[in-house]
């Protein structure tokens, strides 16, 4: 009897809401005429190993796809709405604040499910973020996913973040020279970094999903972004789109049945071979942050996380349209 793994289930069309379909259909879809400028994957973040996975198992064959780099979070949401990229991640907040500026962005596939830490010194005295209001961290740009998803998950929990906190902003290699110089008490970070430091003794007192979960009582995890497009480019490349979605979920699936390969992909995430501790953490730590379902549950928790930031004030009101489209009912 051959034993059903959650890859098998993605190629079987039996993953949850919005099926994928079998590999004859992956290969109709490889072959979508069109080219694509995406996002590319970055060391230091947790999609680094994207990339080098749907090459080594060709699941981007026959798609026609430019990979342009971006310097971290925030910027490539700004190149996307730019016009340098035509797909990046792309988190539901972001969406909703590009809709109000204008700019109609659509999220059409899984992206990475929340993997924001907050953290500090070993020897820190502080036990959770609400012990640390009044004091210096280090975040992220506060344009991108990570750094609006902290806000959130603050906010949802009666804090104020941007007022409770002295916040110093920036590329995520700025925040970890502050976080390791001692100059913050602690910093609010992405995955792999998030892994190092602990590997090297640091002390995670928070996630932003634990945070999240805790302020609303919801159950699901909370999903950081996912693979956005302005609006029009996806209809007039609607084949083309769901290829991606199919190649991203195609990627995650592997990691689902393989969490391992994280480990073994070290070097993408910037992670040397000297740093082992960090390297055996990678696989139990990262490997929930790859999520292949894309559909109603996901779906819920976007406008959860939009109707929260209105009701909190983090963002003035709802898009007028979805900021979410299935393109599984095209296969």
């Amino acid at each position: 009897m051959t034993t059903l793994n959650r890859r098998s289930l993605i190629r079987a069309g039996l993953v949850s809401i919005a099926a994928l379909g079998s590999v004859p259909m992956l290969g109709a879809c490889a072959g979508s005429s069109g080219r694509a400028k995406v996002q590319d994957t970055e060391e230091g973040t947790a999609s680094a190993v994207l990339r080098p996975l749907a090459e080594r198992f060709g699941l981007d064959e026959g798609l026609d796809l430019e990979y342009v780099a971006g310097t971290g979070p925030g910027d490539v949401q700004n190149k996307l709405l730019s016009g340098a990229l035509d797909v990046s991640s792309f988190g539901p907040i972001g969406a909703a604040v590009s809709a109000g500026a204008g700019a109609d962005v659509v999220l059409f596939s899984p992206g990475l499910n929340n993997h924001v830490r907050w953290l500090v010194a070993e020897n820190s005295s502080y036990r959770s973020p609400r012990d640390l209001r009044g004091e210096a961290i280090a975040t992220p740009p506060n344009n991108s996913d990570a750094y609006r998803s902290a806000h959130l998950a603050a906010a949802v929990n009666g804090i104020d973040f941007e007022n409770e906190y002295t916040i110093h902003q920036g590329a995520v290699l700025n925040g970890l020279a502050l976080f390791e110089r001692g100059d913050v008490e602690a910093i609010v970070t992405i995955e792999p970094n998030a892994t190092r430091l602990v590997a090297r003794g640091a002390r995670e007192i928070a996630t932003v999903d634990d945070l999240w979960r805790e302020g609303t009582g919801r159950s699901e995890p909370l999903v950081l972004n996912a693979q956005g497009a302005l609006r029009s480019w996806v209809e007039e490349n609607r084949d083309l789109a769901s290829a991606i979605d199919v190649l991203r979920r195609e990627v995650h699936g592997h990691i689902q049945d393989e969490p391992q390969l994280l480990a073994e992909l070290h070097e993408y995430y910037g992670i040397g071979d000297d740093e082992a501790d960090a390297i055996a953490l990678l696989p139990e730590r990262l490997v929930d942050t790859y999520p292949v379902e894309w559909g109603a549950t996901t779906f819920d928790d976007f406008r959860a996380q939009l109707d929260q930031a209105v009701e909190l004030g983090i963002i003035d009101s709802l898009p007028e349209q979805d900021i979410f489209v299935d393109l599984g009912a095209d296969r």
